[in-house]
């Protein structure tokens, strides 16, 4: 594949990745407690107890990049200075929105001996795919979806990734997985259609467009850009 072909082809990667909006980050706090827990106890995502004013704050901060705001979610990590998995999940989410990659990473490389393995996985691969280096964050997807195959996120992401290699039938899968797994990620719906456009199968594109609701003026775009590519 030319870099020109290559190029064409990853920017709508980025663009299906800002159209999942907040359904890109994880919920970090369990609301989850046994009989004997205090109403004033939280529960990290990795089973850690702590109070429940610190669930409130890492909520808080969660709203921040839900809000797409990461350099308050920074600034107020850094006031509170929690170690939590969660947190240091929230960090990593972060310093990657603001394209500090290089240290989201290291902190990414520390959550992959965790229970947030996945989110790890997902976010190294992210990075790769934004440096360019498909396989390699190909690679990393795939660890991410074979540690939460549940994730309709990481499905999704992985099906762009399949595609943007050329396996068509491989993204399909997974942007169908992804789908049911929750009809609301609108960004599997578009890839799925953008999938069927790539491969000349337009009719089935408008009818998995009508049956997920993507967006007309969103499916004139995909057209337009398949006519350009």
């Amino acid at each position: 594949m030319c870099k020109r072909r290559y190029l064409s082809r990853l920017l709508p990667f980025a663009v299906a990745l800002l159209l999942g909006g907040c359904t890109t980050t994880t919920t970090l706090v369990s609301d989850a407690r046994t009989p004997t827990e205090s109403r004033q106890e939280a529960r990290g995502s990795c089973g850690e107890r702590y109070g429940g004013e610190v669930g409130v704050q890492l909520a808080m901060i969660r709203q921040q990049l839900d809000d797409e705001r990461p350099r308050a979610a920074l600034a107020y990590l850094d006031t509170y200075g929690f170690d939590y998995p969660d947190a240091k999940l929230l960090r990593a989410e972060a310093l990657r929105r603001i394209d500090e990659r290089a240290l989201a990473d290291r902190v990414y490389e520390e959550l992959r001996r965790t229970c947030l393995a996945a989110d790890a996985y997902r976010g190294l691969a992210l990075n790769a795919a934004n440096r360019g280096v498909l396989d390699e964050a190909l690679s990393l997807m795939q660890q991410a979806r074979d540690r939460r195959p549940a994730d309709a996120r990481i499905r999704n992401d992985l099906g762009y990734l399949l595609l943007l290699g050329g396996d068509h039938p491989g993204a399909r899968r997974q942007f169908l997985t992804a789908l049911e797994l929750d009809e609301g990620q609108r960004n599997a719906a578009t890839n799925l259609v953008l999938s069927l456009m790539q491969e000349g199968r337009p009719d089935e594109a408008q009818r998995m467009a009508r049956r997920y609701g993507v967006d007309g003026a969103l499916l004139a775009q995909l057209r337009q850009m398949e006519t350009n590519d």
